[in-house]
């Protein structure tokens, strides 16, 4: 934790340093949904006072990635299947209405190119780098779509939501899968070479649905496992 914290650089203030440093390691799995965020301990960790920890931690709060209990303290959010369903209901309204007004704005090239990008994930073994590096690129095809719609609001929105979303893959790693998202991915970038709306839409519906689908299967597997 403190060799990110330190790689962050001086350019943030040390409460955002704080911030980004805990919601990486919230979104990359490394703190698990329900682990106690003491305050003393990431001072420790991170040779810090107590004050820039509380104040990121109430910032991400706010997120959605921490839960503040009175005389408990902070926690990681656990997530659940109303969490996850709220969310994508939430993405999917957004996500469609930033496409529609992206359209034409997003260069021939650079739809190309990530597609390319895209491509070699067909053949690659499912390792958990070659996911890692797949919910990456993911993350960077949606924020393409996201940050060319025009709308400062909607762009910051989604930013936010983006984050959540990563979150969520990333914990369901093991359920991330190459060759359908792939074509998902390819059908919705040709779509949009074509300019067809309604293409888009559709196949950014059919994309999102699956994962939203995979997120809910890895919730529901962490009850039957506690339940056995």
């Amino acid at each position: 934790m403190k060799e990110y914290f330190e790689g962050l650089g001086s350019y943030l203030s040390l409460k955002d340093r704080v911030h980004q440093n805990i919601k990486f390691q919230i979104m990359r799995g490394n703190l698990r949904p329900g682990t106690h965020l003491l305050e003393e301990e990431l001072s420790k960790a991170m040779s810090i006072s107590r004050a820039p920890i509380r104040e990121a931690l109430n910032k991400l709060e706010k997120e959605g990635f921490v839960t503040i209990t009175p005389r408990k303290g902070a926690a990681v959010s656990r997530i659940t299947s109303p969490m996850i369903e709220d969310i994508f209901e939430i993405r999917e309204t957004l996500e469609s209405l930033a496409v529609k007004k992206a359209i034409g704005r997003i260069s021939i090239e650079e739809l190309e190119k990530v597609g390319e990008d895209f491509k070699k994930f067909i053949n690659k073994p499912a390792d958990r780098e070659s996911r890692i590096n797949y919910l990456a690129l993911d993350k960077e095809f949606h924020d393409l779509l996201s940050q060319n719609c025009g709308n400062e609001k909607l762009i910051e929105i989604l930013a936010n939501l983006q984050e959540q979303i990563h979150w969520l893959r990333n914990i369901s790693l093991k359920r991330t899968t190459f060759s359908g998202s792939v074509k998902e991915h390819l059908a919705i970038i040709e779509a949009l070479k074509r300019n067809d709306e309604e293409l888009i839409v559709k196949n950014l519906l059919l994309h999102l649905e699956r994962a939203k689908r995979s997120s809910l299967e890895e919730i529901n597997s962490w009850s039957d496992t506690s339940n056995n």
